[in-house]
């Protein structure tokens, strides 16, 4: 069964920008370029049906493109067990849509999502065993990042399999703005 994300896929350029955000972190596993992206609904493991289904429904979406922007960083966990590193988007109201919409035609076909509040973000780095020290250091860093805006004109559906070194992802079809 495929193991099934929407999301949007980030320029190369905005991916080096990000990959510029690294420095040394203890028990980091840093995102590869080729692995960044926004997640805007996660599937999780779908029949081959229910996949067509999705497929075909994510069709129906119409969105005009729009301007996205990576600023700030944060973390998830506690200061005791961070657990991941992360960039923030700059407030949109687009990207939200967007996701509002995405996940009205998934639970439409009776597809299972996250109840809870989306929080659009791009993981950075995983951590294992870190020190909030290390943790504290990056955000201090990095507290004023900000990336170059780009243009969100596509989403796409996405699978992933998990491998011993790590997940890899493959866009299975993508999805423009303004068909």
């Amino acid at each position: 069964m495929p193991r099934l994300f929407v999301a949007i896929d980030i320029p190369d350029s905005i991916r080096e920008e990000l990959t510029g955000w690294r420095i040394s972190v203890r028990g980091a596993r840093w995102a590869r370029p080729n692995q960044m992206h926004l997640t805007l609904v996660f599937l999780g493991e779908q029949q081959p049906g229910v996949y067509r289904g999705i497929c075909e429904s994510l069709e129906k979406i119409e969105f005009t493109p729009f301007e996205l922007q990576f600023h700030k960083v944060g973390y998830f966990g506690s200061k005791k067990s961070p657990r991941t590193l992360w960039a923030d988007i700059r407030e949109s109201p687009e990207l939200l849509t967007l996701q509002k919409r995405v996940s009205a035609q998934c639970r439409e076909l009776g597809v299972e999502i996250e109840v809870r509040k989306f929080r659009p973000h791009l993981t950075l780095a995983r951590l294992d065993s870190a020190s909030y020290r290390d943790v504290g250091r990056f955000l201090q860093m990095f507290s004023l990042a900000t990336s170059a805006a780009f243009t969100v004109d596509s989403f796409a559906l996405f699978s992933s399999k998990l491998l011993p070194r790590g997940a890899v992802y493959r866009i299975e079809q993508e999805y423009p703005g303004d068909r």
